[in-house]
């Protein structure tokens, strides 16, 4: 099945809301992981979510930010006069230069290359980066994607990206709460 341009651009904005609600949940399990693994240490399901929406995370951010192989990389759908402006967007949303841009996205691609989809020893006890980076880029990121969906009459109003990401974090751990 050969998906049109606009249907792509509508699981690029999809698979951005993902990485919000996936980097939102993640934190909400951390603060109360002690808690909710509680007597279940052997088995400690929560820790394994956390892990599993980590790699999730990672993932997803790769598809839009990683190789440009990736169907899903953003310079499949920022026009050729708009690729610094939005690269220029990502930087200031990120608070960060090209340069650390660029070492950032080194380092989860290597973790999504030795840890997340494909595992290798060598990465074992490496740190994961901090993800408040990618957040940042992929809210940059969703942004434009959204203002172009809204001018091409797909989509009627912008959202909060990370009050959206909160939002869902709640709602799961109120339900996690209340069973």
């Amino acid at each position: 099945m050969d998906l049109a341009k606009l249907e792509k651009l509508e699981w690029l904005v999809v698979n951005l809301e993902e990485i919000c609600k996936s980097y939102f949940i993640i934190r909400a399990i951390n603060q109360e992981c002690q808690n909710l693994d509680a007597g279940l240490e052997d088995y400690a399901p929560y820790r394994h979510l956390c892990n599993v929406l980590v790699s999730d995370f990672v993932i997803r951010w790769c598809k839009v930010f990683g190789t440009d192989s990736e169907e899903m990389h953003w310079k499949n759908f920022v026009p050729e006069p708009d690729i610094e402006a939005f690269k220029a967007s990502i930087y200031t949303s990120s608070n960060t230069t090209p340069d650390e841009f660029s070492a950032y996205w080194k380092r989860m691609k290597d973790v999504r290359d030795t840890a997340c989809a494909h595992f290798t020893y060598q990465y074992v006890d490496k740190e994961v980066p901090f993800f408040e980076m990618a957040l940042d880029s992929a809210s940059a990121a969703h942004s434009y994607f959204v203002e172009q969906l809204i001018r091409l009459g797909v989509r009627q109003s912008r959202l909060d990206f990370k009050q959206f990401g909160e939002t869902t974090s709640r709602g799961f751990m109120r339900k996690v709460r209340n069973g």
